[in-house]
């Protein structure tokens, strides 16, 4: 019986219709369509505002995982436990790995920075091997920037090569793409992270080329 009472209205509408057209009185059509349609526009241009707004807040809230040592311990040791050396590695790969609203990698602008870096970095390493240690490579198109050393890699290392040496601010980095800026030298990495200047996580992690 529940459906003769949703059909019900309709017929009741419908025979009041033809009543109105009989007695002449019925409105012009346009008079009655355009004020639904306008609102039925807006409504659909509000909501497919509103879904490219929420997939906008929804990229740029993409969590991090757990770091492995709270903000202000930097370094995760080789003596430390498996789960802590295993929270380091998710987490620096999270640190690489782009969001849905960062830019696109700049190559062009990678290759410009490292440039101008090379000089910077040299002058800051200590060892004695930096002749054959020392340079900077452009990763991943750009996403990640690597100041190579023999000696002197430390969590400082990498935003005072970049903002205090070169004044390249950690914001511009991430407005060409640029997501990490790390350095490594004979003991150990040290990632920054140019969404967040209070972000650095270091390594053990010795190279030998």
């Amino acid at each position: 019986m529940r459906w003769l009472g949703c059909i019900l209205p309709v017929i009741l509408l419908a025979s009041a219709a033809c009543d109105n057209k009989q007695d002449g009185t019925a409105a012009p059509a346009s008079a009655t369509a355009a004020p639904t349609a306008a609102p039925a526009t807006a409504a659909t241009t509000a909501a497919a505002g509103d879904a490219g707004d929420d997939a906008a807040a929804k990229a740029s809230a993409i969590p991090m995982p757990e770091r492995p040592v709270p903000k202000g311990q930097n370094m995760v040791g080789s003596g430390m436990s498996i789960e802590v050396q295993q929270k380091a590695i998710s987490y620096m790969a999270a640190m690489r790995a782009p969001h849905l609203d960062d830019p696109a990698a700049d190559t062009a602008f990678a290759n410009d920075v490292a440039t101008k870096l090379k000089p910077i970095l040299l002058s800051m390493d200590t060892g004695a091997d930096k002749a054959r240690f020392n340079r900077v490579d452009v990763v991943a198109a750009g996403r990640q920037l690597d100041l190579l050393m023999a000696t002197g890699c430390d969590e400082k290392t990498p935003q005072r090569a970049m903002v205090s040496r070169a004044g390249i601010q950690l914001a511009t980095l991430l407005a060409h793409g640029m997501l990490v800026v790390r350095c490594n030298d004979a003991r150990v990495q040290c990632l920054q992270s140019t969404r967040d200047p209070d972000d650095v996580l270091c390594t053990t992690a010795p190279r030998h080329k």
